[in-house]
């Protein structure tokens, strides 16, 4: 083996020990990412996976410098430098290397555990890894993400929907929440206040309008709209049947969008 081919193995080995699951076969099926979100009573990040066949959630809590990692990646937003896990994908593109997939392996004592799959001149390499770095590489490289199926068996449940986050659901199709300080600093986002789309269900009337995830709702009739219970007050003394006007800022840029409320 040449001596940069090594220095890669050393790199990837200092930066992720190899995975105590290197044995194992594990049942697992395959999953995408649902949403990002903050928990509502601890504000941590939430990034949730979605299983491909049955859409089970599996919720997994998260720092935030990953989140932002994981966030700039599905908004596709391009930093001047590399970041940790761009340097990591720049590594292994670099040396031939390639990102097979990447699993979510376990849940214990509150923390999650995952594995990357290498192959690497004819070897399959198992690295250890946190689930949010292993994401985090996982959409830069195009790898499917994995979950086991001892994982999804103790899969822990999302938060409670706050109220207005029903009342977005039952009308819109979408699932929000308030767009902080902290919020828009974790996605790279220029305005600070407003309603941030962190869902959008299939079919619903948002979609068919053009909302999609990660758009910031800042006015409704030209009403400025600086929080969820400012949107669900608005929702709420809207009838039925009407056509509204948001202004949303969709990746970086204001935009007005019409929605015909369902009866």
């Amino acid at each position: 083996m040449k001596p940069r081919q090594w220095l890669f193995l050393l790199s990837l080995l200092f930066l992720f020990p190899v995975s105590p699951y290197a044995a194992q076969e594990t049942s697992s099926v395959e999953t995408k990412i649902k949403t990002l979100m903050l928990d509502p009573n601890t504000q941590s990040p939430i990034v949730v996976l979605e299983t491909v066949t049955d859409k089970k959630l599996l919720p997994i809590w998260i720092d935030v410098p990953e989140a932002r990692a994981i966030a700039l990646e599905l908004e596709h937003v391009t930093t001047p430098r590399p970041l940790t896990h761009d340097l990591i994908r720049n590594i292994i593109q670099g040396l031939g290397a390639t990102l097979q997939r990447v699993m979510i392996t376990d849940l214990r004592n509150n923390t999650y555990f995952a594995v990357l799959f290498l192959g690497f001149k004819g070897q399959d390499l198992q690295i250890d890894a946190r689930p949010s770095d292993a994401i985090a590489v996982a959409l830069r490289m195009k790898a499917p993400i994995y979950a086991s199926t001892q994982v999804l068996a103790k899969a822990k449940s999302l938060p409670a929907l706050s109220s207005e986050t029903k009342e977005f659901h039952k009308k819109l199709g979408v699932q929000a929440q308030d767009l902080t300080v902290e919020v828009a600093a974790l996605l790279d986002l220029s305005v600070q206040r407003g309603v941030l789309i962190t869902d959008v269900a299939q079919g619903s009337v948002a979609m068919l309008a053009g909302i999609q995830r990660g758009d910031v709702i800042t006015k409704a009739n030209d009403q400025a709209i600086q929080s969820a219970h400012d949107l669900e007050a608005f929702l709420q003394s809207t009838k039925p049947q009407t056509r509204i006007k948001l202004e949303v800022i969709k990746k970086g840029k204001p935009t007005i969008i019409a929605i015909d409320l369902p009866s």
